[in-house]
């Protein structure tokens, strides 16, 4: 039996769907598709929605992790299938494990903490197994800058990796994985 690859996309829930960070998600999410990921997601819109609509449209599956803390249980329209947490540590941790391909879209504070809870816990695998974190858009630049000059140590600056859009992220995609 094949095992099952996982993928994560954090994003922002903003309602604009004709940003460039919406159009490139949902192209991210046919680009997963293609390359047989499952896809998780907090399950609601903006970056979420995009990345489920790619990813079923394209023929694959996007599971949406939404949480009862935070709002409403009932995920996107473009899920193929819905899990229901209580509480938001629940539903990081489902988004974090067994997943081996994180992608981080424009986003707010929610965004930041799945970041950096997952940084925290991807940190402490070997490298060889350790998950790949890609940040999108180059305005990550400014934030990576900061944490690699005050807060991040030197020997984990190769943790993640920020690519200018989505046409940078198809290349190394289909270069290495």
């Amino acid at each position: 039996m094949k095992e099952i690859k996982y993928a994560a996309l954090f994003g922002g829930s903003g309602k604009n769907r004709e940003s460039k960070e919406y159009r490139e998600t949902i192209k991210i999410g046919a680009l997963l598709a293609e390359k047989g990921y499952v896809v998780k997601n907090g399950g609601y819109g903006g970056m979420m929605e995009a990345v489920s609509k790619g990813i079923t449209d394209a023929g694959g599956k996007a599971l949406g992790i939404t949480c009862k803390q935070v709002g409403s249980a009932k995920g996107n329209d473009f899920l193929t299938e819905t899990i229901v947490t209580e509480t938001l540590y629940q539903r990081l941790e489902i988004l974090i494990d067994k997943t081996e391909l994180f992608i981080i879209q424009k986003g707010g504070i929610g965004t930041l903490s799945e970041v950096f809870l997952t940084l925290d816990i991807i940190r402490k695998e070997s490298k060889v197994n350790r998950p790949k974190i890609f940040l999108i858009g180059d305005f990550w630049n400014v934030i990576v800058d900061s944490l690699k000059l005050n807060i991040i140590p030197e020997y984990e600056h190769d943790l993640f990796i920020v690519l200018s859009d989505y046409e940078e992220l198809k290349g190394i995609i289909n270069r290495t994985l």
